[in-house]
């Protein structure tokens, strides 16, 4: 039977990512008993901000956009900083999709170079090109919900300097959902359960004014399928990517500001900016 969390739970005021994930593994682990729809629902209620009412509206940040920032470390970090629009933690579920676009789809370049890579690499020096090597790098590192191969496929594309991959918002999201859902810390579930994700949309932050720093986000449909009962979420990170030679890397220096985690496609997914990806 699946324990639900103390919704006084002092990690509950620590942050959205934490609060995002805590909700999702306690669907995870709701996968092991029969109710799986009602204890979602339930769930809702449990993992809100003790703070906030599950009514109130979040803080509005400053508006997201693609405009140069200035350059050199003082502009990177405030980019990366720069707090993002948080929408209500229910919006994670699967719900109503919007009659409205964020605006026209980011249109994804192809990687040039596949051998002797974890994922594809060799991107375009563009702000899509850092989309859509991130996308890679969070396709790849959250294949079965494993913090040890997100580690793996992390530090292949990691800068010298840049956050360690186990401080990083969606270790900790998979480490908490594998401690939630009563899995192993690492390796593959003994139980059948399997886990994936699968890119839907992505936007850019913003970059600094000579192109080589860009703060590039992606949202994707999460899902766990337990022998045929499958949870999904809406699950988004963001990283800051530099480019070094001809290849786009996970910058050195402090990481990106929690992303706005939402059902794809949702008014909540475009309320933040979210916009559908092509390739």
């Amino acid at each position: 039977m699946a324990r639900l969390m103390n919704p006084h739970d002092p990690r509950l005021s620590s942050g959205g990512g934490q609060r995002r994930a805590l909700l999702i593994l306690g669907a995870v682990a709701a996968l092991v008993v029969v109710v799986v729809v009602a204890l979602i629902v339930s769930l809702t209620g449990v993992f809100t901000d003790p703070q906030r009412g599950p009514e109130s509206a979040p803080a509005q940040p400053a508006p997201i956009g693609t405009g140069d920032s200035g350059s050199g470390p003082q502009a990177e970090a405030e980019l990366a900083a720069r707090p993002m629009l948080q929408v209500p933690l229910a919006a994670i579920q699967p719900h109503a999709l919007s009659t409205r676009t964020a605006g026209p789809p980011i249109v994804l370049p192809a990687p040039q170079q596949f051998v002797a890579t974890l994922v594809p690499t060799g991107f375009p020096d563009t702000p899509e090109g850092a989309v859509a090597q991130l996308v890679e790098l969070m396709k790849a590192g959250m294949s079965g919900g494993d913090p040890a191969v997100w580690a793996q496929v992390y530090n292949s594309l990691a800068e010298p300097g840049a956050q360690p991959a186990d401080r990083t918002t969606t270790s900790n999201d998979l480490a908490d959902l594998r401690r939630g859902a009563h899995l192993r810390p690492t390796g593959p579930s003994s139980s059948g359960l399997r886990m994936s994700w699968t890119p839907t949309s992505a936007m850019v932050k913003g970059s600094t004014a000579d192109g080589t720093y860009v703060v590039a986000c992606a949202l994707g449909e999460f899902v766990a399928d337990n022998n045929g009962r499958v949870v999904s979420f809406g699950w988004g990170d963001c990283l800051p990517m530099r480019r070094v030679g001809d290849q786009w890397k996970v910058a050195s220096g402090p990481t990106a500001a929690i992303a706005p985690s939402a059902w794809p496609a949702s008014d909540e997914a475009v309320a933040a900016g979210w916009r559908d990806i092509q390739r």
